[in-house]
């Protein structure tokens, strides 16, 4: 369905008008539990179901964090994630998730979740230059909404931030509630970290992200390894799998470096590398605790707090 609705994106570009056989809307057909929160974000069913085909749209075609965080951000400004059947006095024909006008394609494209995904990431990789622009610009250059600045998608950006880090499927589950408290300071730095959220240049870099999430320049250890070797030997390292918020969570990657993250609570993790699309991209991502393992391979150690050096403040 994907693939059929990319060429009709592409066709429309050029002028020509092609409708893909779209299944009808399923914006409130899901069988998600009702009303959980998902981070500081309470979303009920129809919505979650909606944000769970954004995110997972995104993933088949292959767009960065970044791309689904704008299309989220933009979704949640234009629709609050819900497939609207009606326009304004602004647009009255507008439609759909992301509030689509009929020059964008077909309604059944523009109504069906799915559709206008992809319609949405069609139009962003088309903007020159997206991925080094604020992302409510690159929002706007899509959508040319009233705000010229990109300010009504601004007031979405963190919340997107939070949402796009869930693989689709944990969308239709309640969030984890096993955490176990956080460490001093933690909050200061959950949102250092969620700032770091789609910024790039942290490649092979962990032990140096998870010390700037921690407001420090560096970690003041050659790799994650060494860090979590002085950890095991000063008492500090904590072998369960309920981290704190704040925590500093490692792994055995079979290398001789190993790899750290911050955890930010929700049975997520901070975490740089784990999705790149291109070698060296070094990008900083919002995933769940258990991606690391899954996508690498990698073997749980355990977490620490983040007791650094003198030598790194």
């Amino acid at each position: 369905m994907i693939l059929k609705a990319v060429a009709a994106a592409a066709c429309l570009a050029l002028g020509v008008l092609v409708v893909p056989p779209i299944a009808a809307a399923r914006g409130g057909t899901s069988s998600c539990a009702p009303d959980p929160v998902i981070g500081h974000v309470a979303l009920d069913a129809e919505q979650r179901s909606n944000l769970a085909v954004v995110v997972a749209t995104g993933d088949q075609l292959r767009i960065n964090v970044k791309g689904k965080v704008i299309a989220v951000m933009t979704a949640l400004t234009e629709s609050s994630l819900r497939n609207v059947d009606h326009g304004d006095a602004a647009g009255p024909d507008s439609r759909g998730l992301f509030q689509q006008r009929d020059g964008w394609g077909p309604l059944a494209v523009r109504m069906d979740p799915e559709g206008a995904s992809v319609l949405f990431y069609t139009a962003l990789i088309n903007v020159p230059r997206w991925m080094e622009m604020d992302p409510w610009l690159a929002a706007q250059e899509v959508q040319r909404s009233a705000f010229r600045d990109g300010r009504n998608y601004r007031a979405k950006y963190a919340q997107a931030q939070e949402l796009v880090g869930l693989s689709p499927e944990s969308l239709c589950q309640p969030p984890p509630t096993n955490d176990t408290g956080e460490l001093p300071g933690a909050r200061a730095a959950v949102n250092r970290a969620m700032g770091l959220v789609g910024q790039h240049g942290y490649y092979q870099l962990c032990a140096r992200l998870a010390a700037n999430i921690w407001g420090r320049p560096r970690a003041g250890y050659v790799s994650a390894a060494e860090q979590w070797s002085q950890m095991v030997a000063s008492g500090n390292a904590h072998l369960d799998r309920q981290p704190p918020l704040g925590a500093l969570v490692f792994w055995d990657t079979g290398g001789i470096y190993g790899h750290v993250a911050v955890y930010v609570g929700a049975g997520r993790i901070v975490s740089n590398d784990i999705r790149d699309q291109f070698p060296g991209e070094g990008g900083v991502y919002l995933v769940e605790l258990t991606a690391i393992e899954a996508e690498w391979g990698a073997t749980y150690l355990g977490w620490a707090p983040p007791i650094y050096q003198r030598s790194a403040v």
